[in-house]
């Protein structure tokens, strides 16, 4: 990055990389770390190797957030140490994790029971006729009946 582009920055975005340098002239751990590492990420949690007590991070998930999409807007997010805890713009709707009520609606009960319902009704019209003769054996006579005054075309 040239020092007159380095001027244009945000007044955020560098006092940032006065503190932290960009990537090629520094390498940050993607992981937490100690304190006394030259690699320590501000953006996660370290520990102190003297007490082991952890330290949160320099920079809040609200900070780094913020420094991430200004760095984002004037296309050097790449040049910020890396933020494993983050998904941003593109990344975050892409990779989203849909609720299950919002993919498959729950709906009422005879909603979801409607299609298996229609389906006995429409069996059960089909065997109408036997199902009536097993009640009353004298249904066979108005079924031969039915059939002798059938129309046909001739």
């Amino acid at each position: 990055m040239s020092k007159d582009a380095f001027k244009h920055l945000p007044q955020k975005l560098h006092n940032f990389f006065v503190r932290y340098p960009p990537r090629p002239f520094a390498q940050y751990s993607s992981s937490p770390s100690t304190l006394d590492k030259p690699e320590m990420n501000p953006f996660l949690p370290n520990k102190n190797a003297q007490t082991g007590r952890w330290h949160g991070p320099k920079y809040s998930l609200r900070r780094s957030a913020d420094l991430y999409k200004m760095a984002y807007k004037f296309g050097i997010a790449d040049l910020l140490p890396p933020i494993p805890h983050k998904r941003f713009y593109a990344d975050k709707y892409e990779n989203k994790n849909w609720m299950r009520g919002v993919l498959f609606q729950k709906k009422h009960k005879w909603e979801r029971q409607l299609p298996e319902k229609l389906a006995q009704r429409a069996e059960a019209i089909e065997k109408m006729d036997d199902i009536i003769v097993e009640a009353r054996p004298t249904y066979k006579k108005q079924l031969k009946k039915r059939e002798q005054k059938k129309r046909t075309w001739w």
